[in-house]
């Protein structure tokens, strides 16, 4: 074979290489590759600025991405929903066809536009991305009524696609409009004006974030109740869009014309700017539910729930707080009471201590001072009279007592919180008023008995402390009866000479440990006077106590009285010299001390 036959071969060899490399494996490759079918191939949801929809026959409505926030632009100007412009532009994005008809397919239908829908088409889309312009036209729906075809600006392919398409077009312009009422969060304001007929009220928030009147009289607001109308005001939403612009006649709403006035009319104020107002009228026949309502920035009437609108139509009276103070109890940092004698309470960390006048300080109790912190922020009052210039009459002249609460101390002064003070009683319940405020209120006395007149109710509620095995005797009194138990050299308990009776040594263990922990319920008195109303001499039963300490032996004596209202028997012991009157548990009481420590059997016994 030649050399020229031989590089011919391999030159053919070559050449062959070279178009199943380069040209036919492209072909075959783009032969098996996946025909895409998206009719909007590319565009970027995330990117997009302008939509516009042309519907058949009507105005453009245009959308535009200003200031992060979708507006419409055409035919009005509003605030756009942004979800669903959103949800449309990704829906779009993902539009699939489900079968088309190619250019060369439509050569021979002269009426090809017209038979899909094209020359009048339902919608015409243009939108606008980083990309560019695209534009969309949507026709005629198929015979069977589950697609709808489309064509794409620039191309003669028409495609079918489902048309859930068209569930996402808006046909009017209400449709992507935002049907928030108002968006609270964007409004500073500061006061609210309500005005219903000849009632009106104004609120301010102060710059604790309460709640305070200030007319037609100044006073503490409800803040937990106008924060959560405003919740609801701000959860309204447009059920309807009646017109754009105030119409010359407002009479057919119920809104302000020259015969009547709005059924409410409410204003939301920085200062005296006002931000946000709007007037509610009547409700379109057979919904009740709703009500017309012309909104001020922007202007226009709508419809929207009644029923959150109306609850500001209440008396001002409504609107008030009637708890004795609104703070929360962490924000009290001292109590300072006035009363059968003086003393100030201020807070430690997580305790309270008690400073009393010439005497003093103790740990006030844990649980008491949480209880009258409750008692202060929970306890509700009725308002007596709104406004009153001479206070007599209820005791409030000079009253009998006194609460002045402040809270943490901030560049040197104090916060004054409130000042409270109470008068004289009637019809079960204590007059009271801050001197902040010009109402008189009435507190049921069911509270105000909860309220410490005196330093000695606050102190720590522990009697004593004591182990079991350390009493060595135990000394009954009962109805002019004695009887002893002394606990032998082995430790076990017997009666002592001239004693006698059942003795059960377990329970008597267990009733002597219950009283080394011994508690007092709540605090009743000091002293010695009035003990007859305690029916200490009624009851008489004593039982006195003689424990071992590390210097010698100490008595322990505690008396038993008559039942208190909440059926805790009461008792009395001295501590440090003076007589303490106190409610002893009753749950310690029955089959322990009434078992263990009493003298007659339990069928006979007149317990307290």
């Amino acid at each position: 074979m030649s050399s020229k036959t031989t590089w011919g071969l391999v030159v053919a060899a070559a050449v062959l290489f070279a178009l199943i490399f380069f040209v036919e494996r492209p072909l075959r490759e783009f032969r098996q590759r996946p025909i895409s079918r998206e009719v909007l191939p590319g565009l970027d949801p995330a990117t997009a600025n302008s939509v516009s929809i042309y519907p058949a026959n009507q105005r453009e409505i245009r959308a535009e991405f200003q200031s992060n926030s979708w507006q419409i632009v055409k035919p009005i100007s509003y605030r756009a929903d942004n979800q669903r412009i959103q949800a449309f532009l990704i829906y779009l994005s993902n539009i699939k066809w489900e079968g088309r008809i190619l250019a060369r397919d439509l050569k021979n239908r002269a009426n090809a536009l017209e038979e899909f829908g094209f020359v009048t088409p339902q919608y015409s889309i243009e939108i606008r991305d980083a990309q560019g312009a695209r534009a969309l036209r949507v026709g005629a729906n198929s015979a069977l009524g589950d697609k709808v075809f489309l064509q794409v600006g620039g191309s003669e392919i028409i495609y079918a696609a489902s048309t859930e398409l068209l569930r996402h077009i808006p046909a009017t312009k209400d449709a992507w409009r935002d049907t928030e009422l108002v968006r609270l969060n964007e409004l500073a304001f500061d006061t609210v004006k309500a005005r219903s007929g000849a009632k009106s009220f104004e609120i301010h928030r102060d710059a604790q974030g309460l709640w305070k009147l200030r007319a037609p009289l100044q006073a503490r607001a409800d803040s937990m109740k106008i924060d959560n109308l405003l919740s609801q005001l701000q959860s309204l939403r447009v059920n309807g869009f009646v017109a754009d612009q105030s119409p010359s006649d407002l009479e057919p709403y119920g809104l302000q014309a020259s015969a009547q006035t709005p059924q409410l009319e409410l204003s939301l104020l920085r200062n005296t700017n006002a931000l946000f107002s709007l007037q509610m009228g009547s409700s379109p026949t057979n919904h009740p539910e709703l009500a017309y309502v012309r909104r001020r920035n922007p202007e226009n009437i709508l419809l929207t729930h009644r029923e959150p609108l109306a609850l500001w139509r209440a008396s001002y009276t409504n609107f008030l707080d009637r708890h004795l103070i609104s703070c929360p109890a962490d924000q009290i940092d001292s109590i300072e009471v006035r009363g059968d004698d003086r003393f100030v309470l201020r807070r430690h960390e997580n305790s309270w201590q008690a400073h009393v006048e010439a005497a003093g300080a103790f740990p006030a109790d844990s649980d008491l001072m949480r209880f009258l912190l409750d008692t202060l922020t929970n306890a509700q009052t009725v308002v007596a009279q709104t406004v009153v210039a001479a206070f007599e009459s209820y005791g409030l002249a000079q009253p009998s007592l006194t609460y002045i609460l402040r809270g943490a101390v901030a560049q040197g002064q104090t916060n004054l919180i409130a000042q409270i003070e109470f008068g004289t009683s009637q019809d079960g319940c204590v007059f009271e008023r801050r001197t902040d405020e010009t109402s008189v209120n009435c507190l049921p006395t069911s509270y105000f008995g909860h309220l410490p007149r005196a330093s000695w109710q606050l102190r720590d509620r522990r009697i004593w402390s004591f182990l079991s095995s350390n009493v060595v005797s135990v000394t009954v009194h009962q109805l002019g009866s004695t009887r002893k138990l002394i606990r032998d050299t082995d430790g076990e308990w017997t009666f002592a000479p001239g004693s006698h009776g059942m003795l059960n040594p377990f329970s008597l263990e267990e009733t002597l440990y219950r009283l080394g922990e011994l508690t007092a319920v709540y605090w009743d008195g000091v002293g010695d006077a009035g003990l007859e109303q305690f029916g200490f001499r009624d009851i008489d039963h004593q039982v006195i106590l003689e424990v071992k300490t590390a210097t010698g032996l100490e008595t322990l004596k505690i008396e038993f009285g008559k039942r208190s209202p909440y059926l805790h028997p009461y008792a009395s012991v001295i501590v440090e010299g003076q007589r303490r009157i106190f409610e002893f548990p009753v749950t310690n009481y029955i089959g322990h001390v009434d078992v263990d420590l009493t003298i007659l059997p339990a069928a006979h016994n007149s317990q307290p």
